[in-house]
C-alpha cells in the first residue's frame, strides 16, 4: 500500500483520449489537480500550472481548496510574462469570488505589485443553472451545478452548441429553405450537446443529485477512496467512494450514455497498482471498458 510514498509527481501529467478532446493533467487528492482539454480551450482547477496551461483561455475553479486552486494566479502571471495578450477567463462560484478577489490582492500586494499598477485578472461568477457561453468559444456553453463537499464546491458541463434544421422543414429543397427564410420563417432549432461533465470534489450521492451529467460523452468524477472500512471517512471528508461511483453506476445502469467515465482524485496513500485492482473487482463489467483510472 505504499509502494506511492513521496513519488507523486504534479508535472508527470496523465494523458487519455476521449470522444471530444485529448484529456490531459493530473489529480491526487491534498497534492494537486488540473485537468486540461486542450480542443475545448478549457482548464478544470489550477493545483498546479504546468506550461502546457498556458495557452488555455478558460479556468473553472470548483471550489477553494489550495491543491485545486493555488496556482490560479501563476497561471494567470505566466501568461503575462509570456506575451500571451489576451486574458483568460477564471470562473468559479459566485459564493468564492469576492473572497478570491482579496486573496488574489493580497498575493500580488506581497509580491511587490504597487497598488496603481494592480489590477484584477477577468473572474467570472457562476451561478448554479445557468447556461453561459465561454468568453472566446461561442460554440461552447458551460451550465454550473452545486455538488455537496466540505465547502461549497460545483462542477459543470460544457455542452456544444448549434443550429439544426427543424424536423418539419427536413425534406424541403435549398431553394424551398431559402424562400422560408426570405418570409421569416424560423426553421432552425438550437440544440446543445452535452460533451464533458466534471464533478470536482464531491460526496458520492451528487452523481444522482446531478444524474444528467451522465448524459455526457465524457465524465470526470472523484474516486478518493477505494478500499472497505472507509466509507465513514469519505463521507466525513466529503469526498467519494469507490462504492458510491459503483451504486450509481448499478441504479442508472442503461441511462448512462457516457463514452468514457474517467476516476479522478484518488488519495496519495494508494498505489497504482492496488488502485487498478480494485477498480477492477469492483466495476460493473459492461462499464468496465468506459472507466479510465486518471493515474
Amino acid at each position: 500500500m505504499n509502494e506511492n510514498k513521496y513519488i507523486h509527481n504534479a508535472l508527470r501529467q496523465i494523458h487519455v483520449d476521449t470522444p471530444c478532446s485529448p484529456i490531459s493533467g493530473f489529480s491526487i487528492s491534498g497534492l494537486a489537480t488540473y485537468i486540461q482539454i486542450p480542443e475545448l480551450d478549457f482548464c478544470i482547477d489550477m493545483g498546479e500550472c504546468p506550461l502546457s496551461a498556458i495557452p488555455l483561455n478558460h479556468v473553472f475553479l470548483t471550489h477553494a481548496h489550495g491543491d485545486h486552486a493555488r496556482c490560479l494566479m501563476r497561471h494567470h502571471s505566466l501568461r503575462k510574462m509570456m506575451g500571451v495578450e489576451r486574458d483568460s477567463v477564471y470562473y468559479m462560484p459566485e459564493c468564492v469570488s469576492e473572497n478570491a478577489k482579496a486573496w488574489i490582492k493580497a498575493e500580488a500586494l506581497f509580491e511587490g505589485v504597487g497598488e496603481a499598477k494592480f489590477r484584477y485578472p477577468e473572474i467570472e461568477p457562476v451561478t448554479a443553472g445557468e447556461l453561459q457561453f465561454l468568453r472566446y468559444r461561442k460554440d461552447l456553453a458551460l451550465e454550473a451545478f452545486e455538488v455537496k463537499h466540505s465547502i461549497p464546491a460545483m462542477g459543470g458541463t460544457l455542452y456544444f452548441y448549434k443550429k439544426k434544421l427543424k424536423d418539419e422543414f427536413l425534406g424541403k429543397t435549398p431553394a424551398e429553405i431559402i424562400e422560408l427564410r426570405k418570409n421569416g420563417v424560423e426553421i432552425t432549432r438550437e440544440v446543445y450537446d452535452p460533451l464533458v461533465s466534471f464533478m470536482g470534489d464531491c460526496l458520492g450521492e451528487s452523481l444522482l443529485d446531478n444524474s444528467r451529467v451522465f448524459q455526457s460523452k465524457v465524465l470526470i468524477t472523484e474516486c478518493t477512496f477505494l478500499d472497505d472500512g472507509e466509507e465513514a471517512m469519505s463521507k466525513k471528508k466529503g469526498h467519494s467512494h469507490l462504492k458510491d461511483i459503483v451504486h450509481a453506476l448499478n441504479e442508472l445502469d442503461d441511462e448512462i450514455k457516457c463514452e468514457k467515465i474517467i476516476l479522478s482524485h484518488f488519495s496519495m496513500k494508494y498505489s497504482e497498482r492496488h488502485i487498478r485492482e480494485m477498480l477492477d473487482k469492483a466495476i460493473p463489467e459492461k462499464f468496465k471498458e468506459r472507466i479510465v483510472a486518471f493515474i
